[in-house]
């Protein structure tokens, strides 16, 4: 299993528009709003709600650039995990993080690349959003006592209408950034705790927004809103 989260430039360029040509084939029409709230420049975790295995492909139009995953541990097999491997993944162990995929989290992050993080733990469906542990603004933390400079949380909500099948369509709202400083506490173990309150509430509202455009009850005014 690899933990090294590296890109085959020929591997990752030559799929590139095979999978924007399918994405676009296979579900009905996919609809990214808060486009603007990207950043441009320096490290980024997208910390992204998990509805299906589709959530990475769908994720994967939001950069022009290779992103990087934290895979659980069983998607890192066989042909599926060879792929991965080539294409920016990494294994993880939700329930106990390995330091070796910690060390590799955090040097993606150094190496100001866009790492994506689940911060569910897996697919949840029964619920909005199932409750957040600290893990993910503890990664941060730890990454940012030596990262040149300060690393953005981009809570992004995902919606699929009515399900995610063929023809569905895909609802994505990019909500503005998190970063440490705007939830600094005396202690880095209360600061997790309110970050991560704050992605919390960050996510459900992008998760209700999209719900709601995605039935006609609102159209969104973003300045950037992207139908593919």
């Amino acid at each position: 299993m690899s933990e090294s989260a590296k890109v085959s430039p020929w591997l990752y360029w030559s799929i590139v528009p095979i999978h924007r040509a399918f994405m676009h084939l296979y579900f009905g029409k996919i609809t990214i709003m808060g486009r603007e709230n990207l950043p441009k420049i320096g490290p980024a975790v997208f910390a992204s709600k998990h509805f299906s295995r589709w959530d990475s492909l769908i994720l994967a139009l939001l950069s022009t650039e290779p992103l990087r995953y934290m895979s659980r541990s069983d998607q890192m097999t066989g042909i599926q995990g060879w792929l991965l491997g080539h294409l920016g993944g990494f294994s993880v162990d939700p329930v106990r993080p390995t330091v070796s995929s910690m060390r590799t989290a955090i040097k993606v992050l150094h190496n100001h690349k866009k790492l994506v993080i689940f911060p569910e733990g897996g697919i949840v469906r029964d619920q909005p959003l199932r409750s957040l542990k600290t893990g993910l603004a503890r990664l941060v933390l730890q990454a940012e006592v030596t990262s040149p400079q300060p690393i953005s949380i981009i809570p992004i909500s995902l919606y699929y209408s009515p399900t995610a099948s063929a023809r569905s369509n895909v609802f994505v709202y990019i909500s503005p950034s998190l970063h440490t400083e705007q939830y600094r506490q005396p202690t880095d173990k209360l600061t997790a705790q309110s970050l991560t309150e704050a992605l919390q509430e960050s996510l459900l509202s992008g998760l209700d927004r999209v719900k709601r455009v995605s039935e006609g009850k609102t159209k969104d005014k973003s300045p950037n809103l992207l139908n593919l």
